[in-house]
């Protein structure tokens, strides 16, 4: 198990486990902020970390404000992994599994190329999805943490909401968060229990609300 970076929020989530844990919200939700601050954490712990970063998210601003005046002493155990297509985030999960003495994985996000793909050929592109998560099921067995964000799509026709790639995804997480930001910042754990609460975003990480 791992601090999810803020002391409130390990006595909300209960920390990340050695498997796949999973943040899935709209954009601005908060996702990103939740990664960096886990990210930042360890680090300052000496860890070992891969950033896949799908779209432009991790921001160099936001992560010297989150990890202090310390944060070159951090960049030589920080790789990050910029990714351009879906075909590249396959590859580029798949080449994860001759990495060693990584202690932590995030990709941000696991869903924004899938979900420009997969009208395209869904079956061959579920199938690619399938196996990326078979690939980091299989490198968390072997003791590294996994941390994915996800985006939401709406349906138009009814207003409702529900995660890319849907049950497919979150069959393979053993813990499973949502975020929500209206009308006020929600955080809400599905998996492996149901609770939620609110919470604030902060310039230092965040803040659940009393």
């Amino acid at each position: 198990m791992i601090s999810s970076g803020s002391k409130e929020l390990d006595e909300f989530l209960d920390g990340y486990g050695k498997e796949i844990s999973l943040i899935y919200g709209p954009a601005a939700s908060g996702k990103t902020t939740l990664c960096l601050i886990c990210l930042c954490s360890m680090l300052k712990n000496d860890k070992k970390i891969v950033f896949l970063d799908t779209e432009n998210s991790f921001s160099i601003e936001r992560f010297i404000q989150l990890c202090g005046p310390a944060y070159l002493t951090m960049l030589d155990r920080l790789l990050l992994i910029k990714i351009n297509s879906f075909e590249e985030q396959c590859e580029k999960i798949n080449s994860l599994i001759n990495l060693v003495n990584i202690d932590l994985i995030i990709v941000d996000s696991l869903g924004v190329y899938y979900r420009k793909e997969i009208h395209g050929d869904p079956k061959e592109i579920n199938k690619k999805m399938d196996r990326q998560l078979r690939l980091l099921t299989e490198i968390s067995r072997k003791g590294t943490h996994i941390l994915l964000t996800n985006q939401i799509s709406t349906n138009p026709a009814d207003g409702s909401v529900k995660m890319v790639g849907g049950e497919m995804i979150k069959k393979w997480c053993k813990k499973v968060v949502e975020l929500k930001k209206e009308p006020k910042r929600k955080i809400v754990l599905i998996k492996p229990e149901e609770k939620e609460t609110y919470f604030d975003i902060l310039s230092n990480g965040i803040k659940i609300a009393a």
